[in-house]
C-alpha cells in the first residue's frame, strides 16, 4: 500500500506543471511587453520540466493535468486574441502611414541650369 508521501511526491512534478500553467495564463492575461522575458523564462522552464517527465503519468497526476490543460487551453484563447488586436493595430499604422503619405507636400522642383545660361 501507498503511502501519502509517495503520493504527494508522485505528483509533485504535475503539480508543478499546473502552477506553470497558471503563472503562463496570469501573464498573458495581464500582457505586459516589459514582462515577455518572464514568459520566455516560465516556458524553458515548462519544456525542461515536462522532457524530465516519464511516459505515462500516475493516475493521480490526472487532476494537476486537467487544470494544466484548461489553462493551456485559455493561454491559447488569450494569445489569438493578442494576436488579433496587434494584426488591427498594425493595419491602423499602416493605413496612417499611407494617408500621411497622400497628405506630404510633392517636392519642390529644382532650378535646373545648364550652360546656356
Amino acid at each position: 500500500m501507498r503511502d501519502d508521501f509517495e503520493d504527494v511526491s508522485e505528483t509533485a512534478p504535475y503539480e508543478r506543471l499546473a502552477e506553470l500553467a497558471e503563472r503562463e495564463l496570469a501573464l498573458v492575461t495581464a500582457f505586459e511587453p516589459a514582462r515577455i522575458g518572464e514568459l520566455v523564462a516560465l516556458q524553458q522552464t515548462r519544456t525542461t520540466l515536462i522532457a524530465s517527465l516519464p511516459p505515462q503519468p500516475p493516475e493521480n497526476a490526472r487532476a494537476a493535468l486537467l487544470r494544466a490543460h484548461e489553462c493551456q487551453l485559455r493561454t491559447t484563447a488569450a494569445l489569438q486574441l493578442l494576436c488579433d488586436q496587434l494584426n488591427h493595430e498594425l493595419s491602423e499604422v499602416h493605413l496612417g502611414r499611407a494617408a500621411a503619405r497622400g497628405y506630404a507636400a510633392a517636392a519642390p522642383a529644382r532650378p535646373v541650369l545648364d550652360r546656356t545660361g
